[in-house]
């Protein structure tokens, strides 16, 4: 991990279960091809995502954290880290390929499953969350997006949320079932 650029003022610095927003590409470092540019995709926007949970490769999630909006970095990440034996041929990357990739992070924010998103969505503090509590709680997210959804996308979110994240199948979302961050407020 190289950083590249450092902000005088380095606050909040970001960690496991953050929601940033960053610009990244990556390039193959066996040839230096380009095989993903962030300010191409989503009309230049940059993208959003929780850290350390998995929506990108490990590799990111390691190398971005502790990084301050403002921040530039550019790391090297080992096949093992990436995409391994297996490559990436959508993203057209060859097996056992070594990447490096340039960030630029601009925020920072808490992430959807911080503890006060958790009270938030625990109307009866049982520090449970039913299904009645998540099904209104995104009701209220769909309706502050504005997004035109299929009433069918309600249920399946739903479902799917449970699927994820209810490991005893009791119905319902403990609060160490829902923290994935493992806060101890909890």
């Amino acid at each position: 991990i190289e950083v590249v650029q450092l902000p005088e003022v380095c606050s909040p610095k970001s960690k496991k279960g953050d929601l940033l927003n960053a610009h990244y590409d990556g390039f193959l470092a066996s040839d230096g091809s380009k095989f993903y540019c962030s300010r191409t995709q989503n009309e230049g926007h940059p993208k959003w995502f929780v850290l350390g949970v998995g929506q990108v490769i490990k590799g990111l999630d390691i190398a971005m954290m502790n990084m301050c909006p403002g921040e530039k970095r550019k790391v090297i990440i080992p096949p093992s880290l990436a995409y391994g034996q297996q490559g990436y041929a959508q993203g057209k990357i060859p097996p056992n390929a070594t990447l490096i990739f340039e960030i630029e992070l601009y925020a920072v924010n808490k992430g959807p499953r911080s503890v006060e998103a958790f009270h938030q969505i625990d109307k009866d503090s049982d520090k449970k969350l039913s299904q009645l509590e998540i099904s209104q709680y995104l009701k209220e997210e769909f309706a502050r997006d504005g997004k035109k959804r299929h009433p069918s996308a309600h249920d399946e979110i739903l479902a799917d949320i449970f699927k994820k994240n209810d490991h005893d199948g009791d119905g319902f979302i403990s609060a160490k079932e829902y923290n994935v961050y493992q806060h101890d407020e909890l």
